[in-house]
């Protein structure tokens, strides 16, 4: 049997005719297309520099050149007006200022494009430059409402209040029914009434700050055998005492109960941790203020076996003479019941930039015994070398 012809069950595919799609885009094709024009003269957004032999970019140069400058002046103005009014301000600004760099006879257009930039950097609170526009414009034309409303605007904004209310005065004696200036002129009343409550109550902080802080000064000169580190004297200005500091921490007085209110660090070598106290009363004791601190263990510490108790620590102060040095430190134990007052009443508790510390240290640990050793020595060491001195 002889075998069926296969290709003829096959189906062919027809050939295509006609030009082959585009894979052009139509974004593509309209940047193309503006490519071609801007090399046609008439259509130029921008005219070359070298257009020698082109007779018709040539003649668009001629007749732009030939353009009257007050024309040039108003054309840029109303590009500026219509930059002002879509809130394009600082366009709004240049186009005006280009503007003004056209050399014509029109006073009154000088005028306009003066009062028009006034009013873009009005909007772009330059009221430096808008005082500066107005004042221009009223040399040109001293009878320019407009000129000494934004003027007013600017005075209000500058708080320059008397000066806003003559230039009310002097817009309103030419043009007594102007809403504008009537209006600024009550933004002005308004704006100096609150500027004055303002003052006020800034004055009066002012005055109560100060009486506190004499009230303060005088508490502390009544406790006259408090200590404080002359030696942080020189980083100090005229206008500050030696128990206050950059960080605002410092003592307060109650004016209840007339006692001091310092702030105060714990300090624990061991883990490098500290504690801080905003208000510690001079009239409570150590213990007091400890048993708040330590009232739950620490983080740091052994929860099941706490290290730093209420029973188990010991407080510590370093002693340094005033001016002097590291190598010059002793550690110096406190009574747990000891009253803060007498602790900083202490000829050898020096209050260190106003903000007395403490040394935390716990009860027959091996860190501790380490650290009390380490002073020890180094006493021990300045008392030797002081014998050999007198050798």
């Amino acid at each position: 049997m002889a075998s069926e012809d296969t290709s003829k069950s096959v189906e062919e595919q027809p050939a295509f005719v006609g030009p082959a799609p585009s894979t052009v885009t139509s974004e593509e094709r309209q940047a193309k297309l503006l490519e071609e024009l801007e090399k046609v003269p008439l259509f130029m957004t921008q005219l070359p520099e070298d257009s020698e032999g082109n007779s018709a970019v040539e003649a668009l140069k001629t007749l732009v050149s030939e353009e009257p400058p007050e024309e040039m002046a108003t054309n840029l103005k109303e590009e500026g007006n219509l930059c002002f009014k879509r809130g394009k301000y600082a366009e709004a600004v240049s186009y005006y200022t280009n503007a003004l760099e056209y050399d014509h006879d029109s006073r009154s257009l000088q005028v306009l494009l003066l009062t028009n930039r006034a009013a873009a950097n009005l909007e772009l609170q330059n009221y430096g430059k808008v005082l500066s526009d107005c004042a221009e414009a009223l040399r040109l034309k001293p009878k320019t409402p407009k000129a000494l409303y934004r003027s007013a605007k600017a005075c209000i904004a500058l708080d320059k209040f008397d000066e806003a209310d003559e230039c009310c005065k002097w817009g309103l004696g030419l043009d007594p029914e102007n809403k504008e200036l009537l209006n600024v002129q009550k933004q002005a009343i308004e704006a100096r009434k609150g500027h004055d409550r303002k003052t006020k109550a800034r004055e009066e902080r002012e005055r109560q700050k100060t009486e506190q802080r004499d009230r303060l000064c005088k508490a502390i000169g009544i406790r006259n055998l408090l200590t404080f580190d002359a030696s942080s004297e020189k980083k100090k200005t005229k206008d500050t005492y030696l128990w206050e500091n950059e960080s605002g921490r410092q003592v307060v007085l109650d004016e209840n109960t007339g006692h001091l209110l310092w702030p105060v660090f714990f300090l624990y070598p061991e883990t490098k941790e500290s504690d801080f106290v905003e208000r510690f009363d001079e009239t409570l004791t150590l213990r007091d203020m400890l048993q708040e601190v330590l009232a739950e263990p620490p983080y740091w510490d052994d929860k099941q076996r706490p290290k730093y108790t209420i029973d188990n620590v010991d407080i510590y102060f370093l002693f340094r003479p005033v001016g002097g040095f590291d190598e010059d430190e002793r550690l110096v134990k406190v009574g747990m019941d000891t009253y803060l007052a007498t602790i900083l009443d202490n000829e050898k508790y020096i209050i260190r930039d106003g903000i007395p510390s403490f040394i935390v240290l716990p009860r027959g640990d091996k860190f501790t015994e380490q650290f009390i050793d380490r002073y020890r020595k180094l006493r021990q060491t300045q008392e030797a070398a002081k014998k050999s001195t007198k050798l």
